[in-house]
């Protein structure tokens, strides 16, 4: 008995100090070993060298059972399936698994193990290994993430639709909540948000909408900073990170629950494109296997956002060549049409001007005359603008009362609102007259007020357009470049709708700046209105906040006080005709009649012709009859320089004078090289065109 009994303890001993050497070893092993009871519960984990496990990890296991760990990436059906097979007492090799560690870094494993059974064949439990293979894992994962993102920016319809997917496609391999991207806009020197994505929370979805109105200069946050250095950031915890500043990079986070943050800029060839900004609500340790994927990732995105880029301006280039060929069409037609009409508008304006003549002042029928004279200049004046706006030309400023533009123009802009924009209109009664291009302050206007409907943003709302005298001192002209003390005509156009930004003030008279999306807008009224205001000496100025509306007021130096010539004064056979020669040259019989006999009340001899090639035989025939040529620029067969041109050779001296409804650069600079005396609209008046005539004969002298 002593002898079995030493035998025993000797045995236990050995044991043991096998047990200990195993331990020893396993410590020193890269590998986990691990034992489970009957009950499928941990009675021993090994291996503390192991990355897999932090301080006490191996002992918040034992008593549990490997599903009710903290793994995530398998599902319960998964669970179902190993868990049967375990049932079963079969072996099970490389079973992996995915938990994240404290600092919120994915950890993986791989588990083997296999039944044990004792000497009688009964189930006592399981044992095996566990080794770590995070790092080879993380490899695959960014991988297949760089993999993903080229899939994604190749199949990709829109730059929207591309990031959004990328967005989507990090947060759900990287366990963070959201993403956002803020585009550099290099004219005002900031970060914009242009895109974003979250999970779906509705804290972290506010979030990423507070952040559309967003914007970073540089060096302000870890954005702004990110930009300014060009090196990705990353911070633990934005709402303790001094990074992230006092405002609302930390205040907005921090009452949201936002804690990591991982910042990388968007570089390519060297230049900065914009900054992807990712968020999560637990704080996340640094990741440097990360940090150089996506600065690969980026490199995609920026290239991606550049041939994007390129796309939109193709496509924009494209519709802007559509919209360019419609108004030439558009111009052509109205040019066509015009020209008739205006043959129709001066044979009724002159049958008018020989009424006038005729019947004395003060009898009843000579107001009704007066009113078809208004309405006749107010239909030339409008076909003037349809012209214009088809086919912009030369301004021709005139003296005008700018209260009557902008009647015309409100009436044309009332059948085109929408019942919820209401219209006000308010018209001081001493507004001065302007020295103005009819035309394009109607244009101006209209923009104006298209642009204050446009910033309702489909709500409701009201536009107030106000017209009045205002005099500027010194002290308020010396913000105002280019404008000198005085009067001045002040168009005001007021909004209700969302203000403008600050930060973009400076920009929303750029040609093509606009904040619109594309279907809303070319980002060219505002800088056609500037174009104008400029063009008329005047200066235009912005009052706005965002969302309490904005309010352009447009100054137009008032017209020097001069005698007035009343378009409606009895005629009286003037003595600057005295009788000098006048050919009237146009294709329309009536108006040729009428302008005739006007000319020869005037005190002009006049011959009137339709066809061109008889006044060139006329001239031909007795050259040095006539001492003037009126044409008519548009006549089948010939046209007026053509006209112009035969008479250069039949006299040289004669001079000519050219009407056209539609007069742009390239009819000037060819009646300039012709040596043609004057080139008239068709719708100056037949007092202008009387005044003219005079001129250039008394230069000639009388025949």
């Amino acid at each position: 008995m002593p002898r079995k009994g030493l035998s025993a303890k000797r045995r236990v001993s050995e044991l043991r100090e096998s047990e200990v050497r195993f331990r020893s070893l396993s410590a020193l092993s890269a590998d986990v070993y691990w034992e489970q009871d009957e009950q499928l519960r941990f009675t021993s984990v090994a291996g503390a060298s192991s990355t897999e496990f932090e301080p006490g990890r191996g002992e918040s296991l034992l008593g549990k059972k490997r599903w009710e760990s903290d793994y995530i990436n398998l599902t319960e059906a998964n669970w179902s399936a190993h868990r049967a097979l375990l049932e079963a007492r079969r072996p099970f090799r490389d079973l992996e698994l995915c938990r994240y560690d404290a600092a919120g870094r994915k950890i993986w494993i791989r588990v083997s193990g296999e039944p044990v059974f004792d000497a009688s064949g009964a189930f006592k439990g399981y044992r095996g290994i566990a080794r770590n293979f995070t790092e080879r894992r993380r490899a695959e994962e960014l991988r297949e993430l760089e993999h993903a993102v080229t899939r994604i920016l190749s199949e990709a319809e829109s730059a929207s639709a591309g990031l959004q997917a990328v967005f989507r496609a990090v947060c759900e391999t990287e366990g963070w909540e959201c993403g956002r991207y803020f585009r550099l806009d290099e004219q005002a020197r900031v970060l914009r948000f242009a895109d974003g994505w979250s999970v779906a929370d509705a804290a972290v979805e506010r979030f990423v909408e507070m952040s559309r109105h967003r914007v970073f200069h540089p060096g302000e946050g870890l954005s702004g900073l990110a930009w300014q250095t060009g090196q990705p950031l990353w911070s633990v915890d934005v709402t303790q990170d001094p990074r992230t500043g006092s405002g609302w990079s930390k205040t907005v986070p921090h009452g949201i629950g936002i804690h990591g943050a991982f910042v990388f800029p968007v570089v390519l060839h060297g230049k900065t494109m914009g900054v992807f900004n990712f968020a999560s609500r637990k704080p996340r340790e640094p990741e440097e296997q990360l940090v150089q994927a996506i600065t690969a990732i980026g490199r995609q995105i920026g290239q991606f956002l550049q041939r994007r880029q390129a796309d939109e301006q193709r496509r924009t280039l494209e519709a802007q060549l559509r919209q360019a060929q419609k108004m030439q069409a558009i111009g052509t037609l109205a040019t066509g049409m015009a020209h008739e009409f205006n043959n129709v508008l001066r044979a009724i304006l002159a049958n008018v001007e020989l009424a006038r003549m005729d019947i004395a002042s003060g009898r009843p029928v000579r107001t009704s005359i007066e009113e078809i004279d208004k309405a006749g200049r107010r239909a030339r004046d409008f076909v003037q603008r349809i012209l214009g706006f088809a086919r912009p030309q030369a301004p021709q400023r005139r003296r005008l009362a700018p209260g009557e533009i902008v009647q015309e123009a409100v009436r044309l802009m009332r059948a085109t609102l929408p019942p919820r924009i209401q219209l006000v209109v308010e018209i001081g009664p001493d507004t001065p007259e302007v020295l103005a291009d009819a035309t394009q302050v109607h244009q101006l206007l209209v923009n104006l007020c298209t642009n204050a409907c446009q910033a309702m943003e489909g709500r409701s709302g009201i536009v107030v357009v106000r017209l009045s005298d205002t005099t500027l001192s010194a002290a308020e002209t010396r913000r105002m470049p280019g404008l000198q003390p005085g009067r001045f005509a002040q168009l005001s156009v007021t909004d209700s709708g969302i203000g403008i930004d600050p930060a973009i003030r400076d920009r929303i008279f750029d040609p093509f700046f606009s904040t619109k999306r594309v279907s809303e807008g070319t980002g060219l009224g505002l800088a056609v209105v500037n174009g104008i205001v400029q063009a008329h000496e005047g200066f235009i100025d912005l009052e706005s906040r965002p969302g309490e509306g904005a309010t352009f007021h447009v100054y137009l130096p008032a017209a020097q006080e001069t005698s007035a010539h009343g378009v409606g004064d009895e005629a009286s056979v003037p003595a600057h005709g005295r009788g000098r020669r006048v050919l009237f040259l146009d294709d329309n019989e009536e108006l040729v009649s009428a302008l005739v006999q006007t000319l020869s009340r005037q005190g002009f001899r006049v011959n009137g012709y339709t066809v061109p090639e008889a006044a060139l035989d006329a001239v031909r025939a007795e050259p040095q009859t006539y001492d003037l040529i009126v044409s008519d620029y548009k006549m089948p067969g010939m046209s007026g320089l053509d006209v112009a041109r035969e008479l250069s050779r039949i006299r040289p001296d004669l001079p000519v004078i050219i009407i056209s409804g539609y007069v742009d650069d390239e009819l000037q600079r060819a009646a300039r090289e012709l040596g043609v005396r004057r080139l008239l609209h068709k719708l100056h008046t037949l007092d202008e065109l009387v005044e003219v005539i005079d001129q250039l004969t008394a230069d000639s002298g009388a025949r």
